[in-house]
C-alpha cells in the first residue's frame, strides 16, 4: 500500500510539473529578467518617471535583438544562396575524377548535394515559404514574449515585496540570516554577469574586427559565438575564436596563427588580470558550473535558457559563498 500510494504521489507530482512548464518558465524567465534589469531602470528612473525607464530598457533590448536577428538572418541567407550556387557544380566536378569519382557516383553524391542545396536555398527564402504559417508561429512567439516582458516589468517593482513577504514566513533570527544572504548574493551575481557580460563584448568584438578584417564569412555570427563562450571562465576565449582560426586555415595558414595566437593573448591576460579581479569583486563560479548551466539551459530553453540557467547558477553559488563565509565568521 505504501510503495502504491508513494509511485501514485510520484506519478501525480510529475503530470503536474509537466503540465505546469510553460507557465513556470514564464515566470522564471521573467524573474530573471527583472532581476537583471531592476538596477538599471531603478538608476533611470531617478532622472525620468519609472514607466519612461522601462521603456527605455525595453527599446534598448529590442533593438540589439532586432538588430542581431536580422544581421545573422541575412548572413544565414547569403551563405545558404552562395551553397546553393557552388555546391551541385562542385559535387559533379568531384564525380567526374578518376577513382574517388566512381565510389562518389556510386552514393550519388551529387543527387543528395543538389537536394541540400536545395533545401538551403529554400530555408531562407521568405518568398517560397508559407507565409500565413511564418506569421502564426511568429505572432505565438510575440504572444509569449509579450507575457513575459509584463511579468517581468511586474516583478522589477513587485519584487522585492515579493521576497521580503517569503521571507516573512521565517523566524525573526533566519529571517535576517536570509535575508543576509540573499542580498549579498544577488549583490554579488549582478556584478559578476556585469562584469563577465562586459568580457564577452570585448570578446565578440574581436572576433568580429578579425573576421570581417581577414573577409572571413558569417562574422557576426562568429562574433555572438564568441562572446557566449566567452562567459565560460579560463578557456572561453580561445573556444570562441577557434572557429575563426579553422575556418582561416582554410584560406591561409598565417591567418589561422594569428587569430589563434590572439585568443591565446587574451585568454591569458583574462586568466591572469581580469578573471581575478572579477572574482574578487564578485563571486568565484568555475569553469564546470558555468558549462553544466549553459549546456542544460541551451538544451531545455535555447538562447533565453542560457541566460536564465547561468543566472541561477550564479546566484545559487553566491548564496552558498556567502553562507559559508557567515559561517566561517561565527566560528
Amino acid at each position: 500500500m505504501r510503495a502504491v500510494l508513494i509511485i501514485g504521489a510520484f506519478a501525480a507530482v510529475a503530470t503536474l510539473a509537466v503540465r505546469a512548464a510553460h507557465p513556470l518558465v514564464a515566470f522564471l524567465e521573467a524573474a530573471v529578467i527583472a532581476a537583471l534589469a531592476r538596477p538599471v531602470v531603478m538608476r533611470l528612473a531617478r532622472r525620468m518617471p519609472a514607466w519612461c525607464a522601462v521603456l527605455a530598457v525595453t527599446a534598448v533590448a529590442i533593438g540589439a535583438l532586432a538588430t542581431l536577428g536580422a544581421v545573422g538572418f541575412g548572413e544565414l541567407r547569403s551563405e545558404s544562396t552562395r551553397f546553393a550556387d557552388r555546391a551541385p557544380a562542385a559535387a559533379r566536378e568531384l564525380e567526374s575524377r578518376p577513382g574517388l569519382g566512381s565510389v562518389l557516383g556510386d552514393l550519388r553524391f551529387s543527387e543528395q548535394i543538389d537536394r541540400a542545396a536545395a533545401r538551403a536555398a529554400g530555408a531562407f527564402d521568405l518568398g517560397g515559404r508559407d507565409l500565413p504559417g511564418i506569421a502564426t508561429a511568429v505572432g505565438g512567439r510575440l504572444s509569449s514574449a509579450f507575457i513575459v516582458w509584463v511579468l517581468a516589468v511586474m516583478l522589477v517593482f513587485t519584487g522585492p515585496a515579493m521576497v521580503g513577504g517569503a521571507l516573512g514566513l521565517l523566524r525573526s533570527d533566519h529571517r535576517t540570516i536570509a535575508d543576509d544572504v540573499l542580498g549579498r548574493a544577488y549583490g554579488a551575481t549582478l556584478r559578476y554577469l556585469g562584469w563577465t557580460s562586459v568580457r564577452a563584448l570585448v570578446a565578440g568584438a574581436a572576433v568580429f574586427v578579425v573576421a570581417s578584417a581577414a573577409g572571413i564569412d558569417m562574422p557576426a555570427l562568429l562574433a555572438v559565438v564568441a562572446a557566449l563562450l566567452a562567459y565560460v571562465p579560463r578557456v572561453g576565449i580561445v573556444l570562441g575564436i577557434l572557429p575563426v582560426a579553422l575556418v582561416g586555415l582554410l584560406d591561409s595558414s598565417a591567418l589561422a596563427v594569428v587569430a589563434l595566437g590572439l585568443g591565446i593573448g587574451l585568454q591569458l591576460v583574462d586568466v591572469l588580470v581580469v578573471q581575478p579581479r572579477i572574482t574578487a569583486r564578485s563571486t568565484e563560479v568555475g569553469m564546470l558550473i558555468t558549462l553544466v548551466a549553459l549546456a542544460l539551459g541551451f538544451t531545455l530553453y535555447g538562447v533565453a535558457g542560457v541566460f536564465v540557467g547561468l543566472t541561477i547558477a550564479c546566484m545559487i553559488v553566491g548564496a552558498v559563498t556567502e553562507l559559508g563565509r557567515l559561517q566561517d565568521a561565527e566560528a
